[in-house]
Order: structure tokens, then C-alpha cells, then sequence
């Protein structure tokens, strides 16, 4: 049986969007996601009561928006977005 994975933000989140001319507030808006969510999710340190990661649900929102605004595919803006760990 596969190991779980834990999926988290890329360290160049931040800079990959700011590329492509999206702020974090419109990102979010266009997720459905609030702004604290994606706050949580860049610095998890700062929520040590979190388990880390998120959801692929949560993970996918992010990718979809991102590629609507970015006009890429789903699939390559979860890449560029997207790490996945082995727990």
C-alpha cells in the first residue's frame, strides 16, 4: 500500500503567483478560499495546532484558480503551486 503524502504549498507560491499578476486577494477570492486560509497554509509555523498540509480539495481550488487567471492548465498550475511530501 502507497505511503499518504502531504501536500503543501510550494516554497515559490508567493513569487509564482506574483508573476502572473495575481495578488494573494484575488487568488483567494477566485478559490472561494479566505485569505486566512492561504495565510495558514504560507506559514505553517505560525499555526502549531495544525497537522500541516491541506486537503486536495483545498489544493485543487488553488491550481484551478490559479490556471483561470494564469490561463494554463489545471494540471500546471497544480504543479507549480502544489508540493506533495511523504508523511
Amino acid at each position: 500500500m502507497g505511503k499518504d503524502k502531504m501536500i503543501r504549498l510550494a516554497p515559490t507560491f508567493t513569487d509564482t503567483i506574483a508573476q502572473a499578476e495575481i495578488s494573494l486577494a484575488e487568488l483567494a477570492r477566485e478559490a472561494d478560499l479566505s485569505q486566512s486560509t492561504i495565510h495558514a497554509l504560507r506559514n505553517p509555523s505560525q499555526h502549531p495546532h495544525r497537522k500541516g498540509g491541506m486537503q486536495a480539495k483545498t489544493a485543487w481550488k488553488l491550481a484551478n484558480a490559479f490556471a483561470r487567471r494564469a490561463q494554463i492548465t489545471p494540471q500546471e498550475a497544480y504543479r507549480k503551486l502544489i508540493i506533495e511530501e511523504e508523511r
